[in-house]
């Protein structure tokens, strides 16, 4: 090469460079330091979770699968050290440097082994470019959009909201107002620690790593038992699932309640190909129920899995009745108790009932507010878009509302869970068929039938099924390559095109809510995170002013706003889960002076008044009676406005 070409090359590049500053590096800018974090945690996650992996003596575990089984154990032993960290008081940012530096060195000497499993894997996707960038663009795109700042319902209510409050406080302990406290918190954990390390946006990619590591669980396993091309085909399906998508970019936890119960189901599924043969096997099973615990540790249905597995190693009990199936049923049982004690211990403490809200006829003084009534209106809340029409007109319409008309099973922010189900339920038949044919696939068709049959019993919200997606596509795509070899070529292209529309069509519809909710322009550095949050949220610029205007011993009391994730300061906010505060006190009080000196007493020194989402919510934040509205509109007309904001005011008591 000439003088004069390497010159051109070099100074080619360094135009680019310049190009991508003025313009890439702009969007990407708030990433950069989240990105680096996530990579850091994958390391760490990796490293220290192939060390614990190796201890099980899996002798037919490739090294890739070592690694991929090590990262996704990793998540988990981070999440457990962000709850420990928690009961001793010691969320400060100096403690969980240490825990990602106590992880680091455990498993630093697995980080090179690790790096060189993944070569086979590469080699794999090189050979197939084309079907490599469609798996991988979408995951992009999602990756992308975790640069948009948290705006979403739950997120602000309480899946971020929660891990502020324990920041804040530097410990574990019962926020009030927020009755989601008292679920297992797994997930919340995970984003205490992104929190600790100063970046929401981190909290984010954790649950699009989530996604990305479930489908290298289809891809790593699944391919013992189907071609490569079915594999490739269930991989796109489940980066194109439009609920999946969305939820890979927001703190919703299903992502990862997805991970490990694929994980646990793929692991479960090899521990009984090997388990006649006896010897190392075993070492599957622990994997599938340290899964499970994860899982049922970061949201309580993940108790169906635990109950299937369970069921399942019961009935293998029941006709085998050696002494290493009922090793296997207490082993199972053990691990997956010990992971979850840790939440159920501290709603013993906390609130005497260790499944709040469940079993509230029988733990009714929580300590929380709540009573039986109140329970049960949460309840209804959930399986709100059950069973109209009874619960067999529902089981007989199903596969129509499934395909046609998934809104019907969550309005609102449950929406997202709603969105892209047709490719993967309408090759369920195709994937029950392939099923007949393979033991492995049995077993999940029959994990997953279990589960579906829970879903439609309780009438929850689609979202809840989520984590079914990865085996759904494999099982659907193994069906669908068997069929295709017996199809004549018109029909072919009649099946293949349909498909690729569809897969198209959850592209969009995840481009279309992104642009609904206005992400692109912040997410390409048209719009400042200031700027998008006060146009989302009536109450963001109130939260923005107290950041800098609210002393150190301000509390803020919240009318009408259940999202209080952006308000820095000590706050109370509204809730449609117990009684509000504000509503008891006014009811109770005798005068609009006595209302003032009982908000005083408890300590509240602001109020943030948000009054559309008051008007929204209405009721549901509980009825004044007459003399509590005249107390209340007394004291509305005392308060100093300190700040008034679009949507929101700030008043001094």
């Amino acid at each position: 090469m000439s003088r004069a070409a390497a010159t051109f090359a070099l100074l080619t590049a360094g135009l680019g460079a310049l190009s991508a500053a003025d313009s890439l590096f702009v969007a990407l800018r708030p990433g950069v330091v989240p990105f680096v974090l996530l990579v850091l945690t994958i390391l760490l996650s990796t490293g220290s979770g192939r060390a614990l992996v190796g201890r099980l003596g899996l002798s037919d575990m490739s090294e890739s699968q070592k690694t991929l089984a090590g990262m996704t154990l990793g998540l988990g032993m981070l999440s457990l050290g962000g709850f420990f960290l928690g009961a001793a008081g010691l969320y400060k940012p100096w403690a969980a440097s240490a825990l990602l530096a106590g992880l680091w060195i455990s498993g630093y000497s697995q980080l090179v082994p690790a790096l060189e499993s993944l070569a086979p894997d590469q080699s794999l996707l090189r050979e197939r470019p084309l079907a490599a960038a469609a798996v991988a663009l979408p995951l992009i795109a999602a990756l992308w959009m975790c640069l948009v700042p948290p705006h979403q319902y739950d997120s602000l209510v309480y899946h971020l909201a929660l891990p502020q409050a324990y920041v804040r406080e530097g410990r574990l302990f019962a926020p009030p107002g927020i009755v989601y406290t008292h679920f297992p918190q797994n997930g919340e954990m995970l984003f205490t620690l992104a929190l600790l390390l100063g970046s929401d946006l981190l909290a984010q990619m954790y649950m699009w790593l989530s996604t990305a590591l479930s489908i290298w669980w289809v891809f790593a396993l699944g391919r013992r038992e189907a071609p490569m091309s079915a594999i490739l085909l269930a991989s796109l399906f489940i980066s194109t699932h439009a609920a999946v998508l969305l939820m890979s970019s927001t703190t919703y936890v299903e992502p990862l309640v997805m991970l490990w119960i694929t994980a646990a189901a793929l692991s479960f599924e090899r521990w009984r190909q090997l388990a006649p043969e006896g010897g190392e096997a075993r070492g599957w099973l622990i994997l599938s129920a340290l899964f499970t615990g994860l899982a049922l540790g970061t949201k309580y249905y993940a108790g169906i899995g635990a109950a299937a597995f369970g069921l399942r190693l019961l009935y293998a009990w029941a006709f085998d009745r050696r002494r290493e199936r009922v090793e296997d049923l207490l082993l199972f049982t053990g691990i997956v108790s010990a992971l979850f004690a840790p939440w159920l211990i501290k709603n013993w403490i906390c609130v005497r009932n260790p499944v709040f809200p469940f079993l509230y006829k029988y733990f009714e003084n929580t300590g929380t507010g709540w009573n039986a009534e109140l329970a049960a209106g949460y309840f209804r809340v959930l399986v709100e878009y059950g069973h109209v029409g009874g619960f067999f007109h529902s089981l007989i319409n199903l596969p129509i509302l499934l395909l046609r008309n998934p809104l019907r099973f969550g309005g609102g922010m449950d929406v997202l869970g709603d969105l892209g189900w047709d490719v993967i339920l309408w090759l369920l038949p195709l994937g029950a068929w392939a099923a007949s044919k393979n033991k492995t696939l049995r077993g999940l068709l029959l994990f997953c039938f279990l589960w579906g049959a829970a879903w439609f019993s309780s009438g929850v919200v689609l979202r809840f099924l989520t984590v079914l997606v990865p085996i759904l596509a494999l099982l659907g795509a193994c069906g669908l390559v068997r069929l295709w070899e017996q199809l004549a070529p018109w029909a072919r292209w009649a099946v293949g095109s349909s498909l690729a529309v569809m897969t198209a069509a959850h592209v969009f519809l995840f481009a279309f809510v992104h642009s609904t909710f206005g992400s692109g322009s912040t997410a390409f550095g048209l719009e400042k995170r200031e700027d998008f949050l006060t146009r989302r949220l009536d109450y963001y610029a109130c939260a923005d002013w107290l950041k800098t205007h609210a002393a150190a011993n301000d509390k803020v009391l919240v009318i009408g706003e259940q999202r209080g994730y952006y308000l820095g300061a000590n706050h109370l906010p509204s809730t449609v889960h117990m009684p509000n505060l504000f509503v008891r006190r006014a009811n109770e009080a005798k005068s609009g002076a006595a209302l003032l000196g009982a908000l005083r007493a408890e300590g509240f020194t602001k109020v943030m008044i948000v009054p559309h989402e008051a008007e929204r919510l209405g009721a549901g934040l509980g009825s004044l009676t007459p003399e509590g509205a005249k107390n209340w509109k007394i004291l509305e007309d005392t308060l100093k406005t300190e700040f008034a904001g679009r949507g929101c005011v700030v008043g001094r008591l």
